[in-house]
């Protein structure tokens, strides 16, 4: 199949991004708990909203707080992202095996959402 690059006509429109990787922590030989910080790596990438399309076209399934990433980095649904002070989780990986630029559907992390 053949592969399109998109990178560099996109990249124009990255801004950056942080992927936050949980840090969780372990015992140490004392048997003290010990907390390791979580882990924040800079990355860039387009971050855009969700078109109207989109959102009628799923059956409302969407909110006006998802987005869109479009990056040259790789990421796996138990990401989290944030950008301008806001957190999301990667919900869905769109498979793209013709194109450089990886897209992703980012859900809003919210802190009392049902599980």
């Amino acid at each position: 199949m053949r592969s399109f690059r998109f990178g560099g006509v996109v990249r124009k429109y990255f801004v950056p991004y942080v992927l936050v990787r949980a840090g969780g922590g372990d015992y140490d030989e004392d048997g003290v708990w010990r907390d390791v910080p979580a882990e924040r790596v800079p990355l860039r990438g387009s971050v855009q909203p969700l078109s109207a399309r989109l959102k009628a076209a799923e059956g409302g399934n969407y909110t006006e707080s998802d987005r869109m990433l479009y990056t040259l980095s790789t990421h796996s649904t138990v990401d989290v992202i944030e950008h301008q002070g806001i957190q999301y989780r990667v919900a869905e990986e769109t498979e793209r095996e013709y194109s450089d630029i990886n897209q992703y559907l980012l859900r809003k992390v919210v802190a009392n959402a049902p599980v």
